[in-house]
């Protein structure tokens, strides 16, 4: 994530709260966050102080192992160009019904 990044319109929003005791929680969008492979967090204020400390983000959810997508380059065709497709090693036939 980058401060470009930081710009874009999130997925949700948050009004924080402060919380000495670590018990608030804040209710996502589960529509939003069904499928979570990767969450970045930006902070854009703090409560004043000159700076921000961050003691502790929880999450809960279910852990569902991770799958390996593989990059897959197709090139799909509506009707095939026998142009594009030259084989010099198949003699075409041609068989004549009457």
């Amino acid at each position: 994530m980058s401060f470009d990044d930081a710009a874009r319109e999130p997925d949700q929003m948050f009004s924080l709260n402060r919380d000495v005791t670590g018990e608030l929680e804040y209710a996502t969008k589960i529509a939003r966050f069904s499928n979570v492979y990767h969450l970045s967090i930006h902070f854009s204020k703090n409560f004043g102080a000159e700076r921000t400390k961050i003691f502790y983000i929880g999450l809960r959810g279910e852990w569902t192992e991770p799958h390996r997508h593989e990059v897959t380059i197709c090139n799909y065709e509506a009707a095939a160009n026998p142009s594009d497709h030259k084989i010099d090693q198949i003699t075409p036939q041609t068989h004549f019904i009457s």
